[in-house]
């Protein structure tokens, strides 16, 4: 009975969920050149390589990322996906999360090989697919984001993430670039954990879908210098492994009618491998103190906890024996009340 109740709220959940995205059914690649402001090798021959990946992969559906390990670019996003994929040294690329060990005088032959990659994996099955939609305010400081993930085949199981990313054009000195030239692309920081929410383990059946939103607040960019990525990770010994993903740019800046569907939420949560429920209250009131409830499929309050507001930019830890399945965590204070559902395992 428990089961039947639990998929009878999942669809309901399903129903009620974002409007749907559209699931892009290719398989993307993703490229990310491990890089350092300060580094004069990354201003020639790696400048020349990186140019090169977008000159040629413009039309294709390869995801970019200049990730910045230190320097004047990097930051605690770009810091944790670069020792995720490790490499010794700047400018290094990677293919898919493979080192492809570029030097100077083989920058046409690896361009070759990836492209090679990137063909064969346009004729490869699909076996999940990433649907995106982004859309900032009039004022450009913040972006809404719905994103859906959905099994195009069956698989046989695994420990499944999805992780959502801000890319950003921005100019910046380089060394052995003259003035302050424009970095394309750099990985400026991931919406929640940096691999993303654990959304699922073990088997998948073809059509099983899954739905996140999101909101990301203070941004001091333009729309035009934005790029949002969504990725699916699988995690083996503890490391995380590309599985597929997707990329858009930003819609035109939205009105506040324009987004009234979207319901962000000023509040995120993910379970953590120990079995906590690991919230940030993001963007809100840092004068108020919270109340954060954590509410079972049948409604009951699971566990609650007092949050200071010394406490409301921090990520907050949420002990307990959680039962698997869907629950809602929300922050109240006053009249004011912040939820997202997550589901526990």
């Amino acid at each position: 009975m428990r089961n039947v109740i639990l998929l009878a709220f999942s669809l309901v959940l399903m129903s009620v969920c974002t409007e749907a995205q559209e699931v892009s059914k290719k398989n993307w690649t993703l490229v990310h050149e491990r890089t350092a402001d300060w580094c004069p090798f990354c201003g020639t021959w790696g400048w020349k390589m990186k140019d090169s990946i977008f000159t040629r992969f413009a039309n294709d559906n390869v995801i970019f990322m200049a990730v910045h390990h230190s320097g004047g670019l990097s930051n605690t996003t770009s810091m944790e996906f670069g020792n995720n994929f490790g490499g010794l040294g700047q400018p290094v690329f990677f293919v898919d999360g493979v080192d492809i060990d570029v030097t100077s005088g083989n920058i046409n032959q690896k361009l070759d090989e990836t492209e090679l990659e990137v063909d064969f994996k346009s004729t490869a099955s699909v076996l999940a697919g990433v649907g995106l939609d982004a859309k900032m305010s009039e004022t450009q400081d913040s972006m809404w984001i719905n994103a859906k993930v959905e099994f195009l085949s069956d698989v046989t199981g695994g420990d499944y993430y999805f992780g959502l990313y801000l890319l950003e054009d921005v100019t910046h000195q380089q060394a052995s670039q003259p003035g302050t030239p424009l970095h394309k692309q750099v990985l400026r920081q991931s919406i929640g954990p940096v691999f993303g929410e654990r959304f699922h383990t073990g088997a998948l059946t073809q059509g099983s879908v899954f739905n996140f939103s999101k909101k990301i607040g203070l941004l001091n960019g333009k729309r035009k210098d934005y790029k949002l990525a969504g990725i699916i990770w699988t995690k083996v010994n503890n490391k995380y492994l590309f599985f597929n993903g997707n990329m858009v740019a930003p819609a035109t800046p939205a009105s506040s009618g324009d987004v009234a569907n979207v319901e962000p939420s000023n509040l995120t949560a993910y379970q953590n491998e120990g079995g906590q429920i690991m919230v940030r209250l993001n963007e809100i009131n840092p004068a108020a103190d919270y109340t954060i409830m954590v509410t079972d499929m049948a409604g009951r309050v699971v566990r609650t906890r007092q949050v200071s507001a010394t406490e409301a930019n921090a990520i907050i830890s949420i002990d307990g024996n959680f039962e698997a399945g869907i629950h809602v965590v929300t922050a109240v204070s006053g009249s004011k009340k912040h939820s997202t559902r997550l589901m526990v395992y």
